[in-house]
């Protein structure tokens, strides 16, 4: 069999990830993948590189890898963009893509194509090759959209809170690339027969935008590093200590995680929260007013895996405050390791969290529950120990390597099965 990804990351091509770490159950997912059905499988990737500015295949470890350069936007495009007209720039977008990915179909020859996320242009293939074609679903641009600025920002406000003005300008170009691929994503699903994905949330999404898709439940393997045999867990007693990974979007949630910060802090918990990712000086902090340093907050910029485990393993708790979320592995990775895990119930949060069993939901932007369940397990070892460990059994289910890995290849059989 031979099998076509297109990814929004380079998955196994580069050894090591410089800057932002997302996309390592892709990476996951070719290792396990090489290593058992290796001998019954072809694979080959495509992505975007940055680094690559012409095309060219490189052959590693019997994986064929397709490093492509973004097309270049034409005048057309550039035009319709600035004036609003993002359907017809969506479909301009299309006709400058679509012929450099059909070199890469046409090179590897593949029985299948697997397309991860909607947020690149890849999945309009479907309407120009008969090879069957399946997207996993990841976020959905869409629904993300509908949370991508907090309720009390306005677009006004959001501009104005820009620190430069080249700062502004691309929180503009930002605002209409994300409608734009927005349109290109409904357009993407329409077209698409088949679909991978793992939550409720994911499918309901899914049916509402084609109800004459095919759905395939298909969980994800997680990093190495979080598959501990016997992680020893060390619960702070005095100090307690929070873990948050997160992105600079405000839909990720960090004003919110700065309301619950300052709710702690007035009732006199003694607690820091270290926040990992690609924050930076982000706009929530402005939009807020909440300083940093009087609420406890640590900013720890882009970790490695080792380091954010190596956290986890020390907190209290693993808090997620996104306004939208599908299956965020930051929180499937700290469950893996027994982490009590508290989080906005939004999205696909609810696949993963049995409230009050394997981990504490609470209503979006709402900082005095979060706070509350905050303080229940960081007072009640018992309850943090049992709380992390229903949800470590469960994690390890739903993230076994094997099962999942079979599982993606008995999709792709069922696929090629039913296309016959």
């Amino acid at each position: 069999m031979r099998v076509l990804w297109f990814t929004n990351t380079p998955s196994c091509y580069c050894d090591k990830q410089v800057g932002y770490n997302g996309g390592g159950w892709i990476f996951s997912l070719e290792k396990e993948l090489r290593k058992s059905v290796g001998n019954q499988m072809e694979l080959g990737i495509c992505f975007y590189h940055r680094q690559q500015i012409s095309l060219a295949k490189v052959v590693q470890n019997g994986v064929t890898y397709y490093p492509c350069p973004r097309p270049k936007k034409s005048f057309v495009y550039i035009i319709k963009t600035i004036f609003g007209n993002l359907e017809s720039a969506s479909y301009e977008h299309e006709k400058l893509a679509i012929p450099q990915l059909l070199e890469v179909v046409n090179d590897f020859k593949p029985d299948i194509i697997h397309v991860f996320g909607s947020e690149n242009i890849y999945g309009l293939l479907s309407n120009y090759v008969a090879i069957p074609l399946v997207l996993h679903i990841q976020g959905i641009l869409t629904s993300i959209w509908n949370a991508y600025l907090p309720p009390f920002v306005s677009w006004t406000m959001y501009f104005c809170k820009q620190k430069s003005i080249k700062a502004l300008l691309q929180s503009i170009s930002d605002k209409i690339a994300w409608k734009r691929n927005c349109i290109t994503e409904q357009r993407m699903f329409k077209s698409i027969k088949y679909f991978m994905g793992r939550t409720e949330w994911d499918k309901s999404i899914l049916y509402t935008l084609n109800p004459n898709a095919q759905y395939f439940h298909c969980n994800e393997i997680l990093r190495d590093s979080f598959y501990l045999e016997e992680p020893r867990r060390e619960i702070p007693s005095h100090r307690f200590v929070f873990t948050t990974v997160i992105s600079s979007q405000l839909y990720k949630g960090f004003d919110i995680l700065l309301k619950t910060a300052k709710v702690l802090k007035d009732m006199n918990l003694d607690f820091e929260w270290n926040v990992f990712g690609d924050v930076g000086l982000n706009i929530a902090k402005r939009l807020s007013k909440v300083t940093l340093e009087e609420v406890n907050v640590y900013i720890k910029g882009i970790a490695s895996s080792d380091v954010i485990m190596c956290a986890l393993l020390h907190s209290t708790a693993y808090i997620h405050t996104s306004y939208i979320d599908n299956s965020p592995n930051a929180l499937c990775e700290a469950q893996v390791l027994g982490c009590t895990c508290i989080s906005t119930n939004v999205g696909g949060i609810s696949s993963l969290i049995e409230h009050g069993r394997t981990g504490f939901l609470v209503p979006v932007n709402d900082p005095y529950s979060m706070a509350h369940y905050i303080i229940t397990v960081s007072r009640d070892s018992n309850l943090n120990s049992q709380i992390g460990m229903n949800a470590r059994n469960e994690a390890l289910k739903r993230h076994n390597k094997e099962k999942n890995t079979k599982c993606v290849m008995e999709i792709y059989h069922q696929i090629l099965d039913h296309k016959r």
